[in-house]
């Protein structure tokens, strides 16, 4: 196997493996229920080594990089911030990042999309590695910035305090743009403009965050509000426009703003959009959490526990695909359209009440965005969770499955990726899990993703 590698320094590499399953499936009539789906094909990339440190895996999100061909689709994914894991210090439970060199990289793979690619092993390619680094060419890092909501947070011996960077990201969203890429980052929250070589060009962040010394241009002016996330939940998922002229940015769970909490009842979180050519915010979007049916959803709130919005895609001019996901087993696939929706970004700071605490949208003059169920994706979990994990019976599959990558291959399929948390997993005794391993699945669905609208990739 050869690929090839951007990088603008020479850097150290650590071995790594990744699988890939295909699942296809027949529609259905009824837009709300399960596709049925089979393993159509399994894959295991080669080991490959990534810069700084750490396994191939992670990935917390995946975007079309070109037309599928022959049963193959060209991808881009990207990293989070390396392996990391908890430990309880002075009992109080604490994150530890177990490589704190670990550099964050966009990879491009080829991933096969039909079980016809190759009936006995379908092998899942690496073509090239981009590993992040700043704008001199120094890569940047995994490490909170240490400043705002950021946690403190553990080396491997879960005892020393790793010190903050602010060249530290905690990247999830990607979309390819230009001869560059755009991506979401958890920590400030913010939005990186990253050049095809990898270096991050510029950082939107919110108003009033300063990280002196950072390797990069910095720029305070996303809204304020966006600095309260909660610990871990910052942007998640990204999204560009057709004509590649706006990005969407969409938290993981709603703001602790004003204080925290706020939404526990209404569910309500913010996506915000901005131009793709200057990172400047244009508008912002409610994005409310749960089921549209329920009575309580428009006047009250009905949100699940521990809802999250964990990936996402665009689908047409002012449409996009959303995964929402929560507790006892809940995924489900929304079709979003804000064409519609209030543009909340210039509310007055000086209403009573914050977004967040809205119950009412329609008594405070807030349209949120529109929500209509593509497909319930509960049913597939077990079977996800078992070709994540492995062991002789998918019950026995015990560990957290992390959906966080969505791309869009056709007007009825999906590509789905998980995070495997870079193979950092404790087995359930007995079990026969193998450790978590990054799959793919490509899911048919009921029916198409818009009516009398085209989706071929022709990118």
């Amino acid at each position: 196997m050869t690929f090839s590698l951007r990088q603008p320094l020479a850097l150290a590499f650590v071995a790594a493996a990744v699988a890939v399953v295909v699942t296809t499936g027949a529609p259905r009539d009824d837009l709300s229920a399960l596709p049925i789906v089979r393993v159509a094909t399994m894959a295991a990339l080669p080991e490959t080594r990534l810069p700084g440190g750490g396994l191939l895996g992670g990935i917390s999100d995946v975007a079309v990089a070109g037309p599928e061909r022959d049963g193959w689709a060209d991808v881009w994914v990207i990293t989070d911030r390396g392996p990391n894991g908890t430990a309880d210090r002075d009992g109080v439970t604490r994150r530890t990042l177990l490589e704190p060199g670990f550099v964050p990289c966009i990879v491009r793979l080829s991933v096969p999309t039909s079980s016809s690619t190759n009936a006995d092993l379908a092998e899942a390619r690496v073509i090239e590695i981009i590993p992040l680094a700043g704008v001199s060419g120094r890569p940047v890092n995994g490490r909170p910035n240490g400043v705002g909501r950021d946690e403190p947070m553990l080396g491997a011996d879960g005892d020393t305090a790793l010190a903050a960077s602010a060249d530290g990201v905690d990247t999830e969203g990607l979309v390819p743009c230009g001869d560059g890429f755009w991506a979401a980052e958890e920590y400030r929250p913010s939005l990186l403009r990253i050049g095809a070589d990898g270096r991050i060009e510029e950082r939107h962040v919110p108003a009033d965050v300063r990280l002196p010394h950072a390797d990069t241009r910095v720029i305070a002016g996303l809204p304020a509000a966006y600095g309260d996330r909660r610990d871990n939940r910052g942007f998640e998922a990204l999204a560009a426009s057709p004509d590649g002229t706006r990005l969407y940015a969409l938290l993981q769970s709603p703001l602790d703003h004003p204080a925290p909490r706020a939404a526990k009842k209404t569910g309500n979180v913010r996506m915000l959009v901005v131009a793709a050519d200057t990172g400047r915010p244009i508008a912002e979007h409610v994005y409310r959490l749960g089921d549209p049916a329920d009575p309580d959803y428009h006047g009250r709130g009905c949100p699940p526990d521990d809802g999250k919005l964990c990936a996402m895609a665009a689908l047409a001019d002012h449409q996009l695909v959303v995964l929402e996901q929560a507790d006892g087993g809940v995924a489900r696939l929304y079709r979003v359209t804000t064409a519609a929706a209030t543009d909340t970004l210039g509310r007055a700071a000086a209403e009573s009440t914050a977004i967040e605490g809205v119950r009412d949208l329609a008594a405070a003059g807030i349209e949120p965005v529109g929500k209509e169920l593509i497909a319930d994706l509960g049913p597939l979990l077990e079977r996800m969770r078992h070709d994540v994990f492995g062991g002789g019976d998918p019950a026995t599959a015990k560990g957290k499955l992390k959906l966080e990558g969505l791309a869009v291959l056709d007007d009825q399929r999906l590509l789905l990726v998980n995070d495997n948390d870079f193979g950092v997993h404790e087995p359930r005794p007995g079990s026969g899990a193998t450790g978590p391993r990054t799959c793919f699945w490509v899911v048919s669905l009921p029916g198409p993703l818009l009516a009398d609208h085209d989706l071929t990739t022709s990118q």
